[in-house]
């Protein structure tokens, strides 16, 4: 690794809670277990999921750990701990419905003499299907998009780049308002367009759709990107595919 310009990797992946659980377990310990990206930001984890994360990355990640019960039953972040050290972590509220959800923040610093860090989030905004948004007819992740630009805009420190990932459930509206913010996605970095993330098949079927996104403020570089098809048999880690792209520094 270039001192002077480091690379990381950085994953999100909806995780899909608890639907066929067990039988996913393999695929998903395979999958963390092959790729083992530098910055993993997770949506719907649970408990026995994160249990088997914790398992798989021991050796070279830490994540969040906080009394917040949103940590252990939504969103986390695992780091490359070789290469990271967490400086700060937090939530904030930015309007979700579920419960439990919420912006997922934490502030890394490389762990060389340069003293730079690093912003990484994740939120997994309302599915368009929530009872609530039928019942009101509004959509509300438009103002959970401008209050996760608020959120992000008073994290920042000067000079510093930020992440900002997760499944957002929508295709183009809200990725726009988050373009019209300032940040940008690692697939119209490179001047191409985002395939689909849902759904993995064959274990859910449906019409094609990109719903997670991986986005980023200041002076990254994308070096690559990648929606990726993984299986073990028969099995995929989850009805969405992880996103999966490289950074410079």
């Amino acid at each position: 690794m270039n001192p002077f310009s480091p690379t990381f990797t950085a994953c999100s992946y909806n995780i899909w809670s608890t639907f066929r659980w067990p039988e996913r377990r393999e695929a998903l310990k395979a999958f963390t277990g092959t790729h083992r990206p530098d910055i993993l930001c997770l949506q719907e984890l649970q408990e026995d999921s994160r249990l088997v994360l914790d398992e798989t990355l021991a050796e070279t990640h830490e994540r969040v750990n906080d009394v917040f019960e949103g940590w252990a039953k939504e969103g986390n972040i695992y780091w490359n701990k070789h290469l990271f050290e967490a400086k700060e972590f937090g939530v904030v509220d930015i309007g979700m419905i579920e419960t439990l959800r919420r912006l997922f923040w934490v502030r890394l610093s490389l762990r060389d003499e340069s003293g730079r860090s690093l912003f990484a989030s994740t939120a997994h905004y309302t599915w368009p299907g929530h009872p609530d948004l039928i019942a009101s007819g509004k959509n509300a992740r438009i103002p959970q998009a401008h209050a996760t630009l608020e959120a992000l805009a008073r994290l920042r420190k000067v000079d510093e780049p930020q992440l900002f990932m997760g499944d957002l459930n929508d295709s183009e509206l809200i990725v726009g308002i988050l373009r019209e913010g300032g940040l940008v996605d690692c697939f119209q970095a490179l001047g191409r367009s985002s395939p689909s993330t849902w759904p993995a098949m064959p274990i859910e079927k449906g019409a094609p759709a990109t719903l997670d996104w991986m986005l980023h403020f200041g002076k990254l570089k994308v070096r690559s990107a990648g929606i990726v098809d993984f299986f073990v048999g028969e099995w995929a880690p989850s009805d969405h595919k992880p996103v999966l792209a490289s950074y410079q520094f």
